[in-house]
């Protein structure tokens, strides 16, 4: 279960979520809206420091998805 306040980005066809203080976003299938539970969630992003706004959760959601991307595509870093 994610903290709150919490901050949910939907975007590429995932929902990312990212609690105050939480260590990880977690990544959903699909627009999940503001839910709290992990039922949908598919992965775990590690990150460094606690989020500060939802400007930080934007870029590292459109990091996961070019090199989930990339992975799908058969490309290499």
């Amino acid at each position: 279960m994610t903290r709150i306040p919490c901050q949910w980005l939907y975007l590429g066809g995932f929902t990312f979520r990212w609690g105050r203080g939480d260590p990880a976003i977690d990544v959903l299938r699909g627009d999940t809206g503001p839910v709290h539970g992990n039922g949908l969630r598919i992965e775990v992003i590690p990150v460094d420091q606690s989020w500060k706004d939802v400007q930080d959760l934007q870029q590292r959601a459109r990091v996961w998805l070019r090199v989930t991307a990339a992975k799908r595509a058969g490309v290499r870093d």
